[in-house]
C-alpha cells in the first residue's frame, strides 16, 4: 500500500509534509499543520469548547468537525507529541 508523504491541515486545508503535521493518536490520518499549532499556541491556547487555556502537561486534542484545537478531555482527539 502506498502511503502519502504529506497529510492534509483539519483546520486550514493545506497540505504539508508529515514532519510539519502534529497527526492525532485515535481518528485515523486527522493532523493539524505546525503553521495552526503555533498559531493557536501564540494566541493563548484557548480551548474551543470550554474556553478555558490548555495548561502545561494537559493533552491538547483536534476538534475535527469543529476544525479548532482545544483539551483532549473536552471530546478532542488527541494529538501526538
Amino acid at each position: 500500500m502506498f502511503w502519502s508523504r504529506r497529510v492534509r491541515c483539519s483546520l486550514c486545508s493545506v497540505e504539508v509534509p508529515r514532519a510539519r503535521a502534529k497527526r492525532t493518536l485515535e481518528r485515523g490520518f486527522a493532523a493539524v499543520c505546525r503553521t495552526c499549532y503555533e498559531r493557536w499556541d501564540r494566541s493563548g491556547r484557548t480551548c474551543a469548547k470550554c474556553h478555558s487555556p490548555v495548561n502545561g502537561l494537559q493533552q491538547s486534542g483536534l476538534f475535527v468537525n469543529e476544525r479548532a484545537l482545544g483539551h483532549a478531555d473536552c471530546g478532542g482527539a488527541m494529538l501526538a507529541a
